[in-house]
């Protein structure tokens, strides 16, 4: 059964890498990135291992319980990608007994689960502080990915009936990806308060042998206590280390086998009422009925709900970020500056609209049958977009004038906002007519395989940027200027909407004319497995 299940596992990465060559380069991307990190793990290891001993443990062990806290955190995102899932071996007559053993080391050998290893492997130069922690860190190693896996189980298994809810996903979603974007300003601040800590090493040496009597951390906690000669502490840890994972064992077959006899199914949507007071806001045409639609994807859907609310969390975050480096000080010159941020959208304005087509999925096919012409798509799709994205970046450029106490640069403000968004968006609207992007079906996890809209939104963020920054430079350039002449953020407003609006006309009408020709093509790419 085992061999059967890491075999069944490879052979289904091998046929979605052979229907989609996309993922094929996303996959290389990935694996460069990890070597990246994997290769700044041992640098940073050999560097303490030699440097600072002591130091080097308490850093392996707040690693290890890192590892193993990000699998089991992870479960949440990734349990419903799981092509393995109990829910597909229900009909089968299969027992949770025989079917445990096969599906826990088909997830120690998925590519996360070599990258975990490898991980695990390399560690071994700092603990090769000491011979016997050493010996006892390899040994540790088996114990150490059951631990990762087995909880991932656990944790996706106690809350899969919860997630299966679809207001659950709905606000797993919100918070993961709000809590995503703001990891720098929460880094700032945390590292805003080491700088009140007088022993910083210390520290975390407290923190590191405490996490070592956890569950996440005992695995490590054991080669850190055989390296400080402290037997007694080791045996207990193990002792910890050991029941963990049977107790992870235990209640892993309970909920495999319970969801082999009640299999969990998704439940939400809902039915969509038309004849609303924005169905009769909107023109009674293509491009009227395509904008509705986009607006009520960006109130259901979550995928696109987090676009929106990001919209306003993003130039927050650079403002507190600029707060909290004394930037709205005057005396240092740069209060003014903040009132620039709220053109920061204009990274998310065009990957928003690129990836509009994406998001559809098969639902598509609507377009293609009805004889929707291409430029009523982009045209639709932009006008629901700005109906949101105006008002945001409005409300965003008067707060952060009132910020900087400086409500003479509005006209700069919104010039440079509006008059780079639109280029954003119009470049998108083009873009996502040849390069629609990738996203996860709905009802799928959104923080599955192109989530981020994979390989194809990559290159349209590098062809996106250059047209945005060139054709945004006039509306930029003369906001700038404002700072110190607030007679010429009249100008930059006039170039923004001008130069935006001319953007807006180019990507429908570009864009339009591509998908003319790429319907059949474009309906294949973004409903194909992602």
């Amino acid at each position: 059964m085992v061999a059967l299940l890491v075999g069944l596992r490879w052979r289904q990465l091998r046929h979605q890498l052979g229907r989609n060559p996309w993922m094929i380069v996303t996959l290389i991307l990935t694996g460069l990135i990890a070597l990246g990190f994997l290769a700044a793990l041992s640098a940073g290891l050999v560097a303490l291992r030699f440097a600072a001993p002591d130091a080097a443990v308490t850093a392996l062990v707040l690693t290890g319980a890192v590892i193993v806290l990000g699998w089991w955190i992870g479960s949440i995102l990734v349990s419903a990608d799981d092509s393995l899932a109990p829910e597909r071996f229900a009909l089968l007559p299969v027992t949770a007994r025989s079917l445990l053993p096969g599906l826990t080391v088909a997830a120690a050998t998925t590519i996360g689960g070599i990258g975990t290893i490898t991980a695990l492997v390399l560690m071994l130069l700092g603990w090769s502080v000491s011979l016997p922690a050493l010996l006892v860190a390899v040994i540790m190693i088996p114990l150490a990915v059951a631990t990762c896996v087995l909880g991932a189980r656990v944790v996706s298994g106690l809350l899969g009936r919860w997630l299966a809810r679809r207001s659950t996903r709905d606000l797993v979603v919100t918070l993961g990806v709000l809590l995503a974007a703001s990891s720098g300003l929460l880094l700032n601040l945390g590292i805003g308060a080491l700088t009140t800590v007088t022993d910083v090493g210390g520290a975390f040496g407290t923190v590191a042998d405490v996490v070592a009597w956890t569950p996440v951390g005992a695995v490590f906690g054991v080669p850190a206590a055989i390296a400080g000669g402290d037997l007694l502490t080791a045996g207990l840890r193990l002792l910890i280390a050991v029941a963990t994972v049977a107790a992870l064992w235990l209640l892993a077959q309970r909920l495999l086998a319970a969801r082999l006899v009640a299999p969990i199914q998704s439940s939400g949507g809902g039915r969509v009422r038309s004849g609303g007071v924005l169905d009769r806001m909107l023109p009674a045409n293509p491009v009227g009925a395509v904008a509705a639609r986009s607006l009520r994807y960006y109130r259901r859907d979550p995928r696109q709900l987090v676009n929106i609310v990001m919209m306003l969390l993003l130039p927050a975050i650079f403002v507190g970020i600029a707060v909290m480096n004394g930037l709205q000080d005057e005396a240092i010159g740069f209060g003014p500056a903040v009132t620039l941020i709220p053109a920061i959208n204009a990274l998310l304005a065009g990957s928003i609209v690129q990836m509009s087509i994406a998001y559809d999925n098969d639902a598509v096919a609507l377009h293609v049958i009805t004889g929707v012409r291409g430029t009523a798509d982009r045209a639709g799709r932009l006008l629901g977009f700005g109906l949101l994205a105006v008002p945001v970046t409005a409300v965003l450029c008067v707060a952060t004038c009132l910020l900087a106490g400086r409500l003479d640069l509005l006209p700069a403000s919104l010039g440079a906002a509006l008059g780079i968004t639109a280029i954003a968006a119009g470049s998108g609207a083009w873009v996502g007519g040849f390069l629609p992007g990738r996203a996860p079906a709905p009802e799928a996890n959104p923080f599955g395989r192109g989530s981020a809209g994979g390989v194809q939104s990559l290159l349209a963020m590098m062809i996106m940027s250059p047209i945005t920054l060139i054709l945004g430079a006039p509306a930029l350039g003369f906001a700038i200027a404002a700072i110190w002449n607030p007679a010429l953020g009249w100008v930059s407003l006039v170039l923004g909407l001008v130069i935006g609006a001319l953007a807006l006309w180019g990507g429908a009408v570009l864009g339009g004319r591509l998908l003319d020709r790429r319907w059949p093509e474009v309906l294949a790419e973004v409903s194909s497995e992602s």
